[in-house]
């Protein structure tokens, strides 16, 4: 499936998607991360990180916990960076 994601198809990910998926990337696999360690780690502000997370899931490189649970102003409240996300970055990032 890699194969199908070019470099163009990363460089077009904006910088705050980019480190997003970094931060995630420095969990173990299977781990849910919840967002207000996403925050800490990536130091972006609720809109630009629900941007990040929500661009990152359409590109299906990072899994959203589906839950009714939010936490303040963020659309989400754990996410995880998937094997496809994994293999991206580790090719192109």
């Amino acid at each position: 499936m890699v194969e199908d994601f070019e470099q163009d198809d990363f460089d077009m990910l904006d910088q705050s998607a980019k480190r997003v998926l970094v931060v995630l990337s420095q969990f173990e696999k299977g781990l849910l991360v919840k967002v207000d360690l996403v925050h800490r780690k990536t130091g972006l502000m609720p809109e630009g990180l629900n941007d990040a997370v929500r661009h990152l899931s359409k590109s299906q490189l990072i899994d959203i916990l589906e839950t009714p649970k939010r936490m303040g102003p963020y659309e989400f409240y754990a996410v995880e960076i998937n094997d496809f996300g994994r293999e991206v970055l580790a090719k192109f990032g």
